[in-house]
């Protein structure tokens, strides 16, 4: 094998049965975690934690390993990646090589191979499940001591919750991925719910609607599992913006860890780090404060609320739904400084603390460039930032498992959103650069992808 040949492996069982499945069936009549679970297990040795949500997961996993390191030797996976498919495993936050990635699929594929020759054209082994497989067997040869897996849209059907797991977290729930994992919020809780094993030491929960926090509640004391949940055991607080990211203070239980720093935008990162250290202080039973502080100042997260130039000043973000775009409106509301001065205010070390409503919406207006593919949440994202937006510009990617029409242009018309189509990232920025103004460019993660490929060429 080559490394690409390694890589399409991961998705050969899923492309044989795809033109064979239902699109629109739900994951529970199309996903089968049970082939993987006895492969799994028998390379599961590793004390684990496992991470879900609708939002934030990648995050929380990634601050996660950056604390743990100051003890542990870490195994960290998530998913999708931007550039490279090696971003998705980690050892001490260093991506697996070509040759180990090549190495870990040719040792798996034997017993992949035995039990896909075995199932019927319909059925396959997911993907998710062969990289839980060949993240083990990496994090088995590089002798880890801890690891971190995060889930992919769901829990109940995801092969990574068959991977043992002594601690649970769950970041925010809301509304997504309907069409597989349930139509109704309540739905898509029990789901993701199900990371809750009755194995797990504790579970940790993000800020949660009422209905979702019943619904992990009920499974959590069935299971006996404790829960920790925020603003009742944890918390972030003194949540100030930066130039340079976020400043706060985390509370966990009766511990005060005070003026911490992380490089990402908005206040909800303040809170993935409440999440993240209410957990990690559980594992390693206390927290050396000065060395996580060193390591969380490090984080490189690109993608999520990413400042990628500063003049003009650019805002990349992941940001597929409207429950995201509200995390990327609050960032505009509280980055006064920068639509007053870009260039000025990134040199500045003041901060304008979270309590301060000091965005005027009549200073200066960013121009948005939405990449959003036909199938996600465009609309909803559309609708909420075009308040804040001088312009909006509809983009595609060129990834073609995504699918991007003008059709978009006509259906935010009819909502009264005028906005202007372009065929590619280019273009779209081309134009934006156009107003002399802020650009915060929102889309799905090939998209996001493309914006880093071409970085360089696009902001000098």
């Amino acid at each position: 094998m080559n490394r690409q040949e390694a890589e399409d492996y991961i998705y050969k069982s899923y492309l044989k049965a795809k033109n064979n499945q239902d699109y629109n069936a739900k994951d529970s009549l199309k996903r089968r975690p049970d082939l993987t679970r006895t492969l799994i297990q028998e390379r599961d040795n590793t004390p684990s934690v496992v991470v879900t949500g609708s939002k934030g997961k990648g995050s929380v996993a990634n601050m996660l390993s950056q604390i743990l390191q100051t003890n542990y030797k870490v195994g960290l996976m998530t998913s999708p990646h931007l550039v490279d498919f090696c971003e998705r495993f980690k050892v001490n936050g260093v991506n697996i090589s070509d040759e180990d990635f090549v190495k870990c699929i040719e040792k798996i594929k034997p017993e992949v191979d035995a039990i896909d020759a075995g199932i019927s054209e319909d059925v396959c082994i997911s993907p998710m499940g062969i990289q839980s497989l060949l993240a083990l067997e990496y994090f088995n040869e590089k002798k880890t001591d801890f690891n971190i897996f995060e889930c992919g849209k769901g829990a109940r059907y995801d092969d990574v919750n068959n991977i043992s797991h002594k601690y649970a977290v769950i970041n925010t729930i809301f509304l997504e991925h309907t069409r597989e994992l349930g139509e109704s919020l309540s739905e898509i809780a029990i789901d993701k719910s199900h990371v809750i094993t009755g194995q797990e030491d504790c579970v940790y929960v993000a800020e949660q609607d009422l209905e979702v926090m019943e619904v992990i509640l009920d499974r959590a004391k069935k299971l006996s599992v404790d829960v920790k949940h925020y603003g009742k055991d944890f918390y972030a607080q003194n949540i100030c913006y930066t130039a340079e990211g976020m400043k706060f203070d985390v509370v966990v239980g009766d511990r005060i860890f005070e003026d911490i720093i992380i490089p990402l935008m908005g206040a909800h990162q303040a809170k993935n780090c409440a999440l993240t250290m209410a957990c990690a202080y559980n594992i390693l039973g206390d927290i050396d404060i000065a060395e996580a502080k060193k390591y969380l100042q490090n984080i490189y997260w690109p993608g999520r609320m990413e400042v990628i130039s500063s003049k003009p000043w650019v805002m990349l973000d992941a940001c597929i739904n409207s429950a995201s775009c509200d995390n990327v409106i609050d960032v505009l509301e509280h980055l006064t400084d920068v639509f007053i001065d870009v260039e000025s205010s990134l040199n500045k070390s003041g901060s304008v603390n979270l309590t301060e409503k000091a965005y005027s919406t009549e200073i200066l207006k960013p121009t948005v460039i939405i990449g959003i593919p036909d199938d996600k949440d465009y609309l909803g994202v559309a609708k909420k930032i075009r308040d804040f937006a001088n312009k909006i510009i509809l983009t595609k990617s060129q990834n073609p498992h995504y699918i991007f029409t003008i059709k978009q242009q006509e259906m935010l018309a009819q909502e009264n959103i005028e906005t202007i189509w372009t065929e590619s990232i280019e273009e779209a920025v081309s134009l934006a650069k156009e107003d002399n103004a802020p650009i915060i460019i929102l889309g799905t993660t090939s998209l996001v992808a493309e914006v880093k490929k071409l970085q360089s060429k696009l902001f000098g």
